[in-house]
Protein backbone atom coordinates (compact mmCIF):
# COMPACT_ATOMS: atom_id res chain seq x y z
CA UNK A 1 0.00 0.00 0.00
CA UNK A 2 2.81 2.43 0.87
CA UNK A 3 4.55 1.68 -2.42
CA UNK A 4 1.33 2.48 -4.29
CA UNK A 5 0.99 5.75 -2.40
CA UNK A 6 4.53 6.75 -3.28
CA UNK A 7 3.87 5.89 -6.93
CA UNK A 8 0.71 8.02 -7.06
CA UNK A 9 2.52 10.89 -5.33
CA UNK A 10 5.34 10.68 -7.85
CA UNK A 11 2.88 10.74 -10.74
CA UNK A 12 1.08 13.78 -9.37
CA UNK A 13 4.35 15.62 -8.84
CA UNK A 14 5.45 14.84 -12.37
CA UNK A 15 2.12 15.76 -13.95
CA UNK A 16 1.51 19.03 -12.11
CA UNK A 17 2.56 21.29 -14.94
CA UNK A 18 0.21 19.37 -17.28
CA UNK A 19 -2.65 19.72 -14.82
CA UNK A 20 -2.12 23.48 -14.38
CA UNK A 21 -0.89 24.64 -17.79
CA UNK A 22 -2.36 24.00 -21.24
CA UNK A 23 0.04 25.67 -23.66
CA UNK A 24 -0.45 25.82 -27.39
CA UNK A 25 2.81 25.26 -29.24
CA UNK A 26 3.41 27.17 -32.48
CA UNK A 27 5.92 26.51 -35.27
CA UNK A 28 8.84 28.92 -35.48
CA UNK A 29 7.55 30.31 -38.78
CA UNK A 30 3.98 30.90 -37.56
CA UNK A 31 2.59 34.17 -38.94
CA UNK A 32 0.64 36.22 -36.37
CA UNK A 33 -0.76 38.39 -39.19
CA UNK A 34 -0.12 41.55 -37.21
CA UNK A 35 -1.67 44.89 -38.03
CA UNK A 36 0.61 47.72 -39.22
CA UNK A 37 2.62 49.14 -36.34
CA UNK A 38 2.66 45.92 -34.32
CA UNK A 39 5.86 43.89 -34.12
CA UNK A 40 6.92 40.40 -33.15
CA UNK A 41 9.96 40.22 -30.87
CA UNK A 42 12.17 37.52 -29.39
CA UNK A 43 13.55 38.08 -25.89
CA UNK A 44 16.57 36.35 -24.39
CA UNK A 45 16.16 35.38 -20.72
CA UNK A 46 18.92 35.27 -18.10
CA UNK A 47 18.79 31.46 -18.11
CA UNK A 48 19.17 31.13 -21.86
CA UNK A 49 15.59 30.78 -23.13
CA UNK A 50 14.09 32.56 -26.13
CA UNK A 51 10.72 34.10 -25.33
CA UNK A 52 8.20 35.16 -27.98
CA UNK A 53 6.51 38.56 -27.58
CA UNK A 54 4.21 40.92 -29.46
CA UNK A 55 4.50 44.70 -29.23
CA UNK A 56 1.58 46.98 -30.08
CA UNK A 57 1.86 50.76 -30.21
CA UNK A 58 -0.78 53.41 -29.57
CA UNK A 59 -0.71 56.94 -31.00
CA UNK A 60 0.90 59.26 -28.41
CA UNK A 61 0.85 56.59 -25.68
CA UNK A 62 0.68 57.42 -21.98
CA UNK A 63 2.74 54.33 -21.18
CA UNK A 64 2.90 50.61 -21.84
CA UNK A 65 0.93 47.69 -20.44
CA UNK A 66 3.12 44.64 -19.86
CA UNK A 67 0.56 41.81 -20.12
CA UNK A 68 0.96 38.33 -18.64
CA UNK A 69 -1.75 35.98 -19.90
CA UNK A 70 -3.51 32.94 -18.46
CA UNK A 71 -2.52 29.29 -18.26
CA UNK A 72 -3.66 28.12 -21.69
CA UNK A 73 -3.26 28.95 -25.38
CA UNK A 74 -0.62 31.16 -26.94
CA UNK A 75 -0.15 34.60 -28.44
CA UNK A 76 -2.13 33.37 -31.43
CA UNK A 77 -5.31 34.01 -29.43
CA UNK A 78 -4.04 36.18 -26.57
CA UNK A 79 -2.98 38.94 -28.99
CA UNK A 80 -6.67 39.95 -29.02
CA UNK A 81 -6.28 41.68 -25.64
CA UNK A 82 -4.39 44.50 -27.35
CA UNK A 83 -7.66 45.63 -28.93
CA UNK A 84 -9.06 46.34 -25.45
CA UNK A 85 -6.04 48.33 -24.26
CA UNK A 86 -4.45 50.21 -27.19
CA UNK A 87 -7.58 52.39 -27.74
CA UNK A 88 -7.18 53.53 -24.12
CA UNK A 89 -3.89 55.20 -25.05
CA UNK A 90 -1.34 52.61 -23.97
CA UNK A 91 1.15 50.47 -25.85
CA UNK A 92 0.88 46.75 -25.15
CA UNK A 93 3.71 44.25 -24.73
CA UNK A 94 2.52 40.66 -24.30
CA UNK A 95 4.68 37.57 -23.95
CA UNK A 96 4.28 33.81 -24.31
CA UNK A 97 5.86 32.12 -21.30
CA UNK A 98 8.49 29.45 -21.83
CA UNK A 99 6.82 26.34 -23.23
CA UNK A 100 4.04 28.39 -24.85
CA UNK A 101 3.74 29.36 -28.51
CA UNK A 102 7.15 29.87 -30.06
CA UNK A 103 8.92 30.25 -26.71
CA UNK A 104 11.55 27.69 -25.75
CA UNK A 105 11.99 25.97 -22.42
CA UNK A 106 10.06 23.98 -19.83
CA UNK A 107 7.36 25.48 -17.59
CA UNK A 108 8.43 26.10 -13.98
CA UNK A 109 7.39 28.77 -11.50
CA UNK A 110 10.92 30.17 -11.29
CA UNK A 111 11.14 30.10 -15.07
CA UNK A 112 7.96 32.11 -15.49
CA UNK A 113 9.36 34.73 -13.13
CA UNK A 114 12.50 34.86 -15.30
CA UNK A 115 10.28 35.42 -18.34
CA UNK A 116 8.64 38.35 -16.57
CA UNK A 117 12.00 39.91 -15.73
CA UNK A 118 13.19 39.46 -19.31
CA UNK A 119 10.05 41.11 -20.68
CA UNK A 120 10.47 44.08 -18.35
CA UNK A 121 14.14 44.37 -19.32
CA UNK A 122 13.14 44.34 -22.99
CA UNK A 123 10.83 47.31 -22.39
CA UNK A 124 13.65 49.27 -20.76
CA UNK A 125 15.87 48.44 -23.72
CA UNK A 126 13.18 49.81 -26.04
CA UNK A 127 13.31 53.16 -24.23
CA UNK A 128 10.45 52.90 -21.74
CA UNK A 129 11.08 54.05 -18.17
CA UNK A 130 9.87 52.12 -15.14
CA UNK A 131 7.23 54.76 -14.45
CA UNK A 132 5.79 54.11 -17.94
CA UNK A 133 5.02 50.45 -17.19
CA UNK A 134 1.68 49.11 -15.99
CA UNK A 135 2.02 45.47 -15.02
CA UNK A 136 -1.03 43.40 -15.96
CA UNK A 137 -1.61 39.80 -14.90
CA UNK A 138 -4.61 37.65 -15.80
CA UNK A 139 -5.40 34.51 -13.78
CA UNK A 140 -2.11 32.54 -13.54
CA UNK A 141 -0.44 35.64 -14.96
CA UNK A 142 -1.37 37.45 -11.75
CA UNK A 143 1.38 35.43 -10.09
CA UNK A 144 3.99 36.59 -12.61
CA UNK A 145 2.86 40.23 -12.51
CA UNK A 146 2.74 40.30 -8.71
CA UNK A 147 6.21 38.81 -8.36
CA UNK A 148 7.57 41.39 -10.81
CA UNK A 149 5.85 44.19 -8.88
CA UNK A 150 7.94 43.23 -5.83
CA UNK A 151 11.16 43.61 -7.83
CA UNK A 152 10.94 46.50 -10.28
CA UNK A 153 9.79 50.08 -10.64
CA UNK A 154 6.36 50.40 -12.26
CA UNK A 155 3.43 52.79 -12.44
CA UNK A 156 0.67 50.43 -11.32
CA UNK A 157 -0.52 46.84 -11.24
CA UNK A 158 -3.70 45.39 -12.77
CA UNK A 159 -4.84 41.91 -11.72
CA UNK A 160 -7.70 40.29 -13.61
CA UNK A 161 -9.29 37.19 -12.03
CA UNK A 162 -6.39 36.76 -9.58
CA UNK A 163 -6.07 34.31 -6.70
CA UNK A 164 -4.68 34.63 -3.18
CA UNK A 165 -2.34 31.69 -3.77
CA UNK A 166 -2.50 28.70 -6.05
CA UNK A 167 -2.83 26.32 -3.10
CA UNK A 168 -6.14 27.94 -2.16
CA UNK A 169 -7.51 27.38 -5.66
CA UNK A 170 -6.31 23.76 -5.62
CA UNK A 171 -8.05 23.13 -2.32
CA UNK A 172 -11.29 24.63 -3.59
CA UNK A 173 -11.28 22.84 -6.93
CA UNK A 174 -9.75 19.54 -5.77
CA UNK A 175 -10.49 19.08 -2.05
CA UNK A 176 -9.56 15.41 -2.37
CA UNK A 177 -6.02 16.23 -3.51
CA UNK A 178 -2.79 15.65 -1.63
CA UNK A 179 -1.52 18.24 0.90
CA UNK A 180 0.56 21.34 0.44
CA UNK A 181 3.89 19.51 0.43
CA UNK A 182 3.06 18.03 -2.99
CA UNK A 183 2.37 21.38 -4.70
CA UNK A 184 5.34 22.55 -6.76
CA UNK A 185 3.68 25.75 -8.00
CA UNK A 186 2.86 28.32 -5.31
CA UNK A 187 2.28 31.83 -6.73
CA UNK A 188 1.55 33.31 -3.29
CA UNK A 189 0.00 36.63 -4.33
CA UNK A 190 -1.48 37.49 -0.93
CA UNK A 191 1.89 37.34 0.80
CA UNK A 192 3.70 39.28 -1.92
CA UNK A 193 1.10 42.03 -2.34
CA UNK A 194 1.59 43.02 1.29
CA UNK A 195 4.91 44.50 0.21
CA UNK A 196 3.75 46.14 -3.03
CA UNK A 197 3.24 49.89 -2.76
CA UNK A 198 1.74 50.44 -6.21
CA UNK A 199 -1.91 51.27 -6.86
CA UNK A 200 -3.65 48.02 -7.82
CA UNK A 201 -6.79 47.45 -9.87
CA UNK A 202 -8.50 44.15 -9.07
CA UNK A 203 -10.99 42.97 -11.70
CA UNK A 204 -13.13 39.90 -11.02
CA UNK A 205 -16.33 38.33 -12.30
CA UNK A 206 -19.10 37.74 -9.78
CA UNK A 207 -19.75 34.32 -11.35
CA UNK A 208 -16.16 33.19 -11.83
CA UNK A 209 -16.46 29.42 -11.59
CA UNK A 210 -12.71 28.72 -11.39
CA UNK A 211 -11.35 31.45 -9.10
CA UNK A 212 -14.16 32.93 -7.04
CA UNK A 213 -14.39 36.69 -6.44
CA UNK A 214 -13.60 36.12 -2.76
CA UNK A 215 -9.97 35.84 -3.86
CA UNK A 216 -9.94 39.45 -5.11
CA UNK A 217 -11.80 40.60 -2.01
CA UNK A 218 -9.15 38.97 0.16
CA UNK A 219 -6.37 40.61 -1.86
CA UNK A 220 -8.10 43.98 -1.50
CA UNK A 221 -8.01 43.44 2.25
CA UNK A 222 -4.26 42.90 2.08
CA UNK A 223 -3.74 46.01 -0.07
CA UNK A 224 -6.10 48.26 1.91
CA UNK A 225 -6.11 51.81 0.47
CA UNK A 226 -3.94 50.79 -2.49
CA UNK A 227 -6.71 48.56 -3.87
CA UNK A 228 -9.29 49.45 -6.49
CA UNK A 229 -11.68 46.49 -6.39
CA UNK A 230 -14.21 46.02 -9.20
CA UNK A 231 -16.53 43.00 -9.21
CA UNK A 232 -18.09 42.65 -12.66
CA UNK A 233 -21.66 41.47 -12.12
CA UNK A 234 -22.39 38.35 -14.16
CA UNK A 235 -18.81 37.95 -15.32
CA UNK A 236 -17.15 34.53 -15.41
CA UNK A 237 -13.51 33.56 -15.60
CA UNK A 238 -12.96 33.97 -19.34
CA UNK A 239 -15.40 36.64 -20.46
CA UNK A 240 -14.76 39.86 -18.51
CA UNK A 241 -13.83 41.95 -21.59
CA UNK A 242 -17.32 41.25 -22.95
CA UNK A 243 -18.85 43.28 -20.11
CA UNK A 244 -19.17 47.06 -20.28
CA UNK A 245 -18.23 47.36 -16.61
CA UNK A 246 -14.82 45.83 -17.33
CA UNK A 247 -14.03 48.39 -20.01
CA UNK A 248 -15.29 51.25 -17.86
CA UNK A 249 -13.17 50.21 -14.89
CA UNK A 250 -10.01 49.70 -16.93
CA UNK A 251 -10.51 52.98 -18.77
CA UNK A 252 -11.08 54.92 -15.53
CA UNK A 253 -8.02 53.40 -13.86
CA UNK A 254 -5.66 53.97 -16.79
CA UNK A 255 -7.04 57.47 -17.38
CA UNK A 256 -6.41 58.31 -13.74
CA UNK A 257 -2.83 57.11 -14.04
CA UNK A 258 -2.32 59.20 -17.19
CA UNK A 259 -3.74 62.32 -15.52
CA UNK A 260 -1.59 61.80 -12.44
CA UNK A 261 1.51 61.36 -14.59
CA UNK A 262 0.82 64.58 -16.52
CA UNK A 263 0.32 66.54 -13.31
CA UNK A 264 3.28 64.96 -11.57
CA UNK A 265 1.07 63.77 -8.73
CA UNK A 266 1.38 60.39 -7.08
CA UNK A 267 -1.14 57.85 -8.40
CA UNK A 268 -1.65 56.73 -4.81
Amino acid sequence: MMAMGVTVLGMLLGLQSRLIFYPERLPADFDFELQPGAEERIIETADGQRISALHYRAPAPSGVVLYFHGNAGSLRSWKAVAADIVPLGYDVFIVDYRGFGKSSGRITEAGLYEDGRAAYGALLALGYAGEDVILYGRSIGSGVATQLATEVSARALVLESPFTRLLDVAREQMPWALPQLTLRFHFNNAEKLAGVELPVLLLHGSRDELIGPHHSRALAGVLEERANLVIVEGGGHNDLPEFERYGQALHAFLSGLSAAKRSGASPL
